[in-house]
């Protein structure tokens, strides 16, 4: 058994925005997990993550805090807290933040692992992973 602690996980941000932040907990790389990969991603007021795909994963997100939408090219759905919200591999999605003082934070899980990586090419590195066995 493994326990990842908040300031164990790697910390990103969006290296356009700091209100774009990403803490990725376990990935085959970090911790030998086999079959997924689990992050938390916390984003600003106002921020707006346009539509993506993972041709690798598939993808669930499971709000936490926050108020938001979730979209897709046809539809938009309302997401607020314990909300779980699904994309296959291959579907284009995206988040936006709709609070104008609020953070919208979730918990995502790629399976298999693989959609995390944009994240450590891409995005601004803040703090490694810390987790002592």
């Amino acid at each position: 058994m493994k326990v990842i602690k908040f300031s164990d996980a790697a910390e990103f941000h969006h290296p356009e925005t700091l209100l774009r932040r990403v803490r990725i907990y376990g990935n085959p790389q970090l911790i030998g997990i086999k079959n997924m990969s689990i992050g938390l991603a916390v984003m600003g007021p106002g921020v707006r993550v346009p539509l993506h795909k993972h041709d690798c994963c598939e993808e669930i997100m499971f709000i936490i805090h926050g108020e938001g939408k979730f979209f897709t090219k046809d539809k938009e759905f309302p997401v607020g807290p314990y909300t779980l919200v699904y994309a296959p591999v291959g579907e284009e999605h995206g988040f936006e933040n709709t609070s104008t003082c609020q953070t919208l934070e979730f918990l995502f899980v790629y399976s298999p692992p693989g959609g995390e990586e944009p994240i450590f090419k891409n995005f601004v590195k803040v703090k490694e992973f810390t987790c002592k066995e």
